[in-house]
């Protein structure tokens, strides 16, 4: 078997920019995740209370429902804390995550110009002078979110209530749905306020996502916004993650050129980047995601693509590149998801 070139030097330092932002990513993420333990800590003594409260009603007979629990004192005190923690939180949050994308969106435009550079070295070309976009034209992103609001706004509403301003299922209505039912089945007061907590970390779940999706947004945008202003690039090329956890969507959409300026459209936790079309030079090129994928062993591509799709995929049933469905927010922009089975087969008839 012929050994594999090795990949071009832009696509390698691309590739090595990514894994660079992941890396900050991760540190940031224990970060919260520490800082989300003062929360549990806080909470402890009014959970207990709760727990303790309703289990002793429930000993005399009472029969404790939604709107019960919302009538007594230890309930409503542990919500009332609740909401203060949350908010606290939400503050030191988004300085947190304003930080990271000031931080994110110099790296941006430093990357998009090493990477312009490395292109040009590849084509042969060693002196090039193009356009370096000023840092200050995208610092005004620094502390916005994709709809133009303060990140620590959407902290507060996002973590414990949805975009209709209603309870999040993974907060309160998951916290209130715990404690009845662990009462009514008698469980240990100390597993109930495990349960408890864990209920309340999907505002920590839902934190986390915020600042990976707005962090990544600012990075995505700044890199494009520096190849537009280059005044040499065309267009960029996904270039996604080769290995079993990668996104089938984006293993598919690979290569792809998307218009100068324009983001390459990804989703939370995506691990996608890019690479420059420069204006004369040939594209570059590497092993595609679909070439890629089909070298690897079954057990790989069964876990990237899931079981269903796979048996589907391996018989003909549909191609490699319909793998990719796109949606449009208009706020948020462009994402990327596998697309389902039955779309897979139905287009495939």
């Amino acid at each position: 078997m012929a050994s594999r070139p090795p990949d071009p030097l832009v696509v390698i330092r691309a590739r090595e920019f990514k894994s660079a932002l992941l890396a900050r990513e991760d540190a940031q993420m224990r970060e919260m995740a520490a800082r989300w333990v003062e929360i549990e800590r806080a909470l402890a003594a009014e959970i207990e209370a709760a727990i303790a409260q309703v289990k002793a009603l429930r000993e005399r007979g009472e029969t404790i429902s939604e709107w019960r629990l919302l009538e007594l004192e230890r309930w409503r005190s542990l919500l009332t804390q609740t909401q203060a923690q949350f908010g606290d939180y939400s503050t030191w949050a988004s300085e947190r995550i304003t930080a990271e994308q000031r931080t994110l969106t110099e790296m941006g435009i430093e990357h998009a110009a090493e990477a312009i550079q490395l292109t040009y070295w590849q084509g042969g070309v060693l002196r090039v002078t193009f356009n370096r976009l000023p840092v200050e034209a995208v610092q005004v992103m620094a502390g916005l979110a994709g709809d133009g609001g303060p990140v620590g706004d959407l902290l507060r509403k996002r973590m414990v209530r949805d975009a209709a301003g209603n309870p999040l299922p993974g907060v309160w209505e998951r916290l209130t749905q715990t404690l009845i039912n662990a009462t009514a089945k008698g469980i240990n007061p100390r597993v109930t306020a495990r349960q408890m907590r864990d209920d309340l970390a999907g505002g920590l779940r839902k934190a986390m996502t915020i600042a990976r999706t707005e962090q990544l947004r600012a990075y995505r945008i700044s890199s494009a916004m520096a190849y537009e202003a280059s005044g040499v690039v065309t267009g960029h090329k996904r270039l996604s993650a080769h290995d079993a956890r990668v996104c089938a969507a984006c293993l598919a959409d690979e290569g792809t050129v998307y218009p100068v300026g324009t983001p390459i459209g990804d989703h939370p936790q995506g691990r996608c980047t890019s690479v420059p079309v420069v204006r004369g030079l040939p594209e570059v090129q590497w092993l595609s995601g679909e070439a890629w994928f089909k070298q690897q062993p079954e057990a790989t591509q069964r876990q990237i693509l899931g079981a269903e799709r796979w048996d589907a995929w391996s018989v003909g049933r549909f191609g490699f590149g319909q793998l990719t469905q796109r949606q449009y927010h208009p706020v948020w922009g462009e994402s990327l998801q596998p697309a389902p089975l039955a779309a897979l087969i139905g287009s495939a008839n």
